[in-house]
């Protein structure tokens, strides 16, 4: 990647020139987020501190600026290949032009050196009933932790090592236009939250293993733990990569404290299809939704002798810790129009008719919510007002008043 600097006078004039002759000047700054864009993008925050994200114009993903505006270049966690520095202010000039300094550069040569990091904000406040929990936060420190910017907000419960709930934006105007990319890295355990190695107890064979002994019989582990048949707990992500726009912002998602066990089968069953549905709404809205997910309760699975026993991942270990909840749930804010709704998973694929409803189901009133929500074996799903919802999990927000998001 090759800076264009415009302290020599000749380039100065040339680039000059063809602005000129290009019409960009006093224009909108313009970048296909696919061709315009370094390998290692920096993060560009607007004045208000907000994320400049893609949006489709036609079929191109466009990032777009008003001409004249402020931007904060930033590389958290590494810096700016031609600067040297982790952050720095801009102003758009016109077409694919920022000036930094009184120097232009195309955005192509104000790549970071490698990849954006994010970072933990830690003990920020209690959350959660009766203030159990801490709230923690993940996201982007920018000019050297001078300034924050907040993805994931994380009410995390360290007695039982388990998130109570996670909150984040999504950004119905720039999903569709959202980065594709397939390799995605490893979760991140980060010190202080565990006193269980989070890689062991969520590998399948430790979990076979933690069945047989909970159990009391290999061949009832054997029909608990099937891997061939998603019966295995994987890591459920709480706020998905998927409701991200960035890879920087996408690959943020990747720690364990914004995981909860869920059987496999539902976390790639109803609760990914509520993940969909969830997206889809926001698309078709154009609007920002503000997500909260948890989960609620311990699950319990009958021994050999029909005894229920509470299912804890960190018992591999030795520990009750790292709870698997009994269900995952979901509340859907549209904060612009005073809606919401509340959504709730049964987070047991062995079960052979529905239990009862924490609150009454609403399913039938909310046409956005398109798979089968009675399917047993891929996460029974039923809905609610989030006031009714919050009556029984008392970690569920207090939006105040609001209606029922119907469509």
């Amino acid at each position: 990647m090759t800076v264009i600097a415009l302290s020599d006078a000749s380039c100065q004039r040339e680039l000059y020139e063809s602005s000129l002759s290009s019409g960009i000047l006093g224009q909108d700054c313009e970048w296909n987020k696919d061709t315009d864009f370094p390998e290692n993008p920096p993060l560009l925050l607007d004045s208000s501190f907000e994320l400049v994200r893609p949006v489709m114009e036609g079929d191109q993903r466009i990032v777009r600026v008003p001409a004249d505006s402020r931007l904060t270049v930033a590389c958290s966690g590494t810096e700016l290949v031609n600067l040297g520095l982790t952050a720095v202010e801009a102003t758009c000039v016109g077409g694919r032009i920022l000036e930094v300094d009184g120097t232009d550069f195309e955005l192509m040569s104000l790549g970071c050196s490698d990849s954006v990091e994010e970072t933990i904000h830690r003990s920020l406040g209690t959350c959660g009933d009766n203030n159990i929990g801490e709230f923690h936060s993940i996201g982007f420190e920018v000019y050297d932790a001078t300034f924050y910017y907040e993805l994931i907000g994380v009410c995390f419960e360290p007695t039982a090592e388990t998130t109570l709930y996670t909150v984040h934006t999504l950004h119905g105007a720039n999903i569709a236009a959202k980065d594709i990319e397939t390799s995605r890295p490893s979760f991140k355990t980060s010190t202080g939250f565990f006193s269980v190695s989070m890689s062991t107890v969520y590998s399948q064979n430790s979990q076979l293993a933690l069945m047989e002994d909970l159990l009391g019989d290999s061949d009832l582990a054997h029909t608990i733990i099937d891997p061939d048949h998603q019966l295995y707990f994987a890591k459920g992500h709480m706020s998905p990569d998927a409701d991200f726009v960035t890879v920087a912002e996408q690959d943020a998602t990747y720690y364990y404290i914004n995981a909860l066990p869920q059987w496999q089968a539902f976390n790639n069953g109803n609760w990914k299809y509520l993940e969909y549905a969830t997206r889809d709404l926001a698309e078709a809205h154009g609007r920002d939704l503000r997500v909260y997910s948890g989960g609620y309760r311990v699950l319990s699975l009958d021994d050999i002798n029909s005894n229920p026993v509470d299912i804890y991942l960190g018992l591999a270990e030795g520990k009750e810790v790292v709870p698997a909840p009994d269900v995952t749930w979901k509340v859907v804010h549209e904060e612009s129009t005073g809606r919401a709704a509340a959504i709730v998973g049964v987070n047991n694929p062995h079960i052979t008719s529905p239990p009862a409803p924490l609150c009454s189901d609403l399913c039938d009133q909310l046409t956005w919510i398109d798979f089968d929500i009675n399917d047993l074996a891929h996460g029974f799903t039923y809905c609610c007002t989030v006031d009714d919802l919050r009556q029984a999990v008392p970690h569920v927000p207090d939006l105040g008043n609001v209606g029922l998001l119907t469509d």
